[in-house]
């Protein structure tokens, strides 16, 4: 029989957070996993009754995780971020962004990323846009710039960022400072709902914007104002796909979304394209590389977190970003789809 170190038992009888954050995401939950001491009684613990898989990570239903990982956020100490913060609520009344939550969001993505798909994946797939220094680009969902940075490095194009949340976008702001790309990726805050032209572009690009704007109509109104004549638009979003697999999962999914979400089906995703006098040249299924974008980077969060122990805040943060991950990827596959669009605009 192989023998077990010391530590090895140890680790087994009290996991440290790194594990149960692991487990958590994994549908299991260790807190309810009794702590043991090598002064503990085994006969004690005999009655005791014994971890399984929960039913659905982050739901009102399933046991909380740690409370090393449970900690509300406290205010930065930075009254200017704070506000910022305070702008944009949930439906909860929490901010849908903090600093905390910005800094849980790159341990997980990557720096400057706030979601799965990393900036080198999507600057290969715009690459046959053919930017170039004599073109421009408007991202409608710059979230921390990682994006509208890179393609500036990649193509040496001039990208303006937009971003519905203020503090990302004030943020993304001074990230481009810092870098010294403030006049070829400036990143502002806006309102999708009250969206108004913003210049003309070569290409206009939105990931998992418009499933969450309630006036669509409008919404793709301005975007093709913003379009030139023989320029481009490249979204990436969330779409229905038939009738769910679970109406539980399904409403988890809304129930967790920060701010109310309302996808379009694929077809009539489309259809309002083409009916801007748009040239749709591809709409692509992408919800099974999505899926892998999404569980790639949270295998790689163990090795982050390994490296350093964020504070409490960020990981009170990133419980609930994973939260929300969790509950995307029930649905997507489920009646949820990531579709690529790619439309021309006639000169």
């Amino acid at each position: 029989m192989p023998q077990i170190s010391p530590q090895d038992l140890e680790r087994w009888r009290n996991p440290d957070w790194r594990i149960r954050l692991a487990a958590w995401w994994e549908g299991y939950d260790l807190s309810r996993l009794p702590r043991i001491s090598s002064r503990t009684d085994p006969r004690a613990l005999a009655g005791r009754r014994q971890p399984g898989p929960v039913d659905a990570v982050g739901s009102t239903t399933s046991p909380a995780p740690s409370a090393a990982i449970a900690l509300p956020a406290p205010p930065t100490g930075n009254p200017d971020l704070d506000r910022l913060a305070l702008m944009q609520l949930d439906r909860h009344g929490e901010p849908v962004w903090s600093p905390a939550r910005s800094e849980g969001a790159q341990l997980l993505w990557g720096q400057d990323m706030t979601g799965p798909e990393e900036a080198a994946w999507m600057v290969d797939s715009i690459r046959s846009f053919g930017l170039n220094p004599a073109k421009s680009v408007l991202d409608l969902s710059a979230g921390l710039g990682g994006t509208a940075r890179a393609l500036v490095q990649s193509c040496d194009t001039w990208v303006t960022g937009l971003e519905p949340s203020p503090l990302l976008a004030k943020l993304a702001m001074d990230r481009s400072k810092a870098l010294g790309l403030s006049k070829k990726a400036p990143i502002a805050h806006y309102d999708p709902e009250h969206f108004n032209q913003a210049g003309s572009f070569d290409l206009v690009m939105a990931d998992r914007i418009l499933h969450r704007v309630r006036d669509k109509d409008l919404f793709l109104d301005r975007l093709g104002d913003c379009v030139k004549p023989k320029g481009g638009i490249a979204l990436y979003d969330y779409v229905i796909d038939g009738t769910p697999g679970s109406w539980d999962s399904w409403n988890g999914w809304r129930e967790e979304e920060p701010m109310e979400v309302y996808p379009w089906t694929a077809t009539r995703m489309a259809d309002e394209l083409t009916q801007r006098n748009l040239d749709l040249r591809i709409s692509e299924d992408l919800t099974q590389l999505h899926r892998r974008h999404i569980i790639d980077r949270v295998r790689k969060l163990a090795d982050t977190l390994a490296a350093a122990v964020p504070p409490a805040p960020v990981l009170a943060a990133l419980k609930r970003e994973l939260a929300l991950w969790w509950a995307r990827l029930r649905v997507l596959g489920s009646g949820l789809r990531f579709v690529r669009y790619v439309a021309m605009k006639p000169a």
